[in-house]
């Protein structure tokens, strides 16, 4: 066969394979007793882990989908009955959740060969070796669950998958319960996993819980993995919010979801109630009034007590410094000649312009000649007069752009004490290279990988001007009123008709401070709390139908779209009250 030939017939197989897997990847419709076995054997598998010591799964949305479409691809797309973890197309569990989107660690796979109850699939695998391993395997964080039944023949298969994403630490309810008819439930917070390099976070010390996504009233606590909580009362889906942050300030938010009732709607129960990722993230009020561009990041910090964080030669010690962030910082002093230290990582974003802010303070600030210098792989070296610290004994910030290259092992920054002052490395931040301010903003997340970290704002002109860090906010302000329109009825003699009020309500977590206009003379206003009271004055107007805007405007945040309520006045000769007879029934 012609070699050109043979390369288009593996083309289009190829392309027909790849088609075949995106026609189902995106089919979210899944009978509901399917999602419901799906949900219940997570739960039933949650209880085996329980029992057993080990920390309960998250029902995870990417790995559902990687199962749901391998127990398809095993009925549909074979002849005969197949028992294994390698699908049609040659690929194999890791594959499949990259896929479909998972980006963490993932690989375990246990699967039914056929149709099983959910309780037979946990005591199946928990009564074979291998699958039993995988089920409670304590580096798991999160499982999906695909089931699939061909009605026809009653061909079915079933398909666990496992993954442990190192940026998202789960909080649970009640081991994934669909459902609870107790207000009071337990939680099972995880603390931050080890890895992921610069991008990696500190274990958690305190951590907020609330009812709410804003976290009104909450207050911070010390961090503890098992907590009893209470739920919102009535019936309804209810979800419970966990914020936790380690010394150096890096925050995650995370969240999960139950059905407060003795039955759940099993029509509403799916992606909701899953946990999952995405890879870009809507940031709202963004400052617009004041430097022109702005940075991003996500908890990208590294101190002195990061694992690589080391002394190279001279003079060094870490000490603890109750301005430091984290409270200890790396002394670098005379007495040995120059003295130099460094920390590296080799796991970080490769090829993407980046911009490092290294935190330092000297003894003494009224040397004119150099007093330190530091320099990152793929920047530049950043020299510093002793005068170039604003005050001696205090932290400052200094800004070096950089590139991490592709051909590069290592990301290092060293850090340099070349004059007679102490010099004391604090921490490292990163952030993105600058870009011009809106507001909202849509930002692509590196990695494509948005698990709900806190995200770190800097505003900047380009320069060696930036402002301090500042979390965004990633919750939509917004306002609506009730009712949608007011109509008034006048005469040319009488009294004026009866003030109407509508009701202002506001969403989003940053409370709105908002006023309100109108384009009528006939019109009048006043502002009560959340209440807007119009009124209105016929006087002079003849007889005929007038319209007008009552417009509310938010002042901050700016960006928070007006509204507009439409007044319509009829005005007549004269109004007339009507009274009906009062009717009085006798037994």
């Amino acid at each position: 066969m012609n070699k050109r030939i043979l390369i288009l017939i593996v083309l289009i197989v190829s392309s027909l394979a790849v088609w075949n897997v995106q026609a189902r990847h995106g089919q979210l419709d899944q009978p509901a007793e399917r999602v419901y076995e799906e949900a219940q054997t997570v739960y039933l598998g949650n209880l085996a882990r329980r029992a057993n010591g080990v920390p309960p799964l998250r029902w995870n949305y990417q790995l559902t989908e990687a199962g749901r479409w391998f127990s398809w691809d095993s009925v549909e797309n074979r002849i005969d009955p197949y028992c294994g973890h390698q699908d049609t197309l040659g690929n194999w569990p890791d594959y499949r959740a990259l896929f479909f989107g998972y980006k963490g660690y993932s690989g375990a796979e246990n699967a039914f060969c056929g149709y099983v109850t959910p309780q037979q699939a946990i005591d199946g695998w928990m009564n074979s070796a291998g699958h039993r391993a995988n089920l409670l395997d304590p580096g798991s964080r999160e499982v999906g669950l695909g089931y699939y039944l061909r009605l026809s023949d009653g061909r079915g298969y079933v398909t666990q998958d496992f993954g442990q994403d190192p940026v998202y630490p789960p909080v649970i309810i009640e081991n994934e319960a669909i459902n609870t008819t107790s207000t009071q439930v337990n939680l099972y917070i995880y603390d931050r996993a080890s890895g992921g390099g610069f991008s990696e976070m500190g274990p958690a010390t305190e951590m907020l819980i609330s009812n709410n996504p804003c976290f009104s009233g909450a207050n911070w606590q010390l961090y503890q993995s098992a907590k009893s909580w209470a739920l919102d009362g009535g019936t309804g889906w209810r979800s419970v919010y966990v914020k936790t942050r380690d010394t150096l300030q890096r925050t995650v938010t995370v969240s999960d979801t139950i059905y407060l009732g003795a039955s759940a709607p099993l029509t509403e129960l799916g992606q909701a109630q899953m946990s999952t990722n995405q890879d870009t993230v809507t940031l709202y009020e963004v400052d617009t009034t004041g430097l022109p561009q702005v940075q991003f990041s996500l908890g990208w910090r590294v101190d002195n007590t990061y694992g690589t964080f080391g002394r190279l030669w001279g003079n060094g010690e870490q000490v603890s410094d109750a301005s430091a962030w984290g409270g200890t910082a790396y002394r670098m002093f005379d007495g040995d000649g120059e003295s130099s230290a460094w920390v590296w990582t080799t796991e970080f974003i490769k090829d993407t312009p980046m911009m490092g802010y290294v935190r330092l303070k000297i003894s003494n600030n009224t040397s004119p000649n150099e007093a330190a210098r530091f320099s990152v792989t793929g920047g530049s070296t950043v020299s510093l007069k002793g005068t170039d610290f604003l005050f001696g004994n205090q932290y400052q910030e200094f800004p070096v752009s950089f590139t991490f290259p592709g051909s590069e092992t290592f990301l290092t920054f060293q850090f340099w004490r070349s004059g007679a002052a102490d010099v004391y490395v604090d921490a490292l931040t990163i952030f993105t290279a600058p870009q011009a301010v809106t507001s909202p903003i849509q930002w692509a997340v590196p990695r494509g990988n948005y698990r709900g970290q806190g995200i770190w704002l800097r505003y900047t002109n380009g320069s060696n001007l930036f402002s301090a860090t500042q979390e965004a906010s990633l919750a939509p302000s917004g306002l609506s009123a009730a009712p949608a329109a007011l109509n008034f009825l006048a005469g040319l003699v009488g009294n004026p008709p009866p003030t109407q009020s509508i009701s202002v309500h506001q969403s989003g977590c940053t409370p709105i401070t908002w006023q309100a206009s109108d384009n009528a003379s006939w019109l009048q206003m006043q502002i009560d709390g959340n209440t807007l009271r119009v009124s209105v004055d016929a006087t002079g107007l003849g007889i005929g139908v007038y319209h007008a805007l009552v417009t509310i405007q938010a002042i901050n945040p700016p960006e928070v779209a007006p509204l507009e309520i439409p007044v319509t006045l009829h005005v007549v000769q004269q109004v007339y009250d009507l009274y009906l007879p009062v009717l009085l029934k006798y037994p």
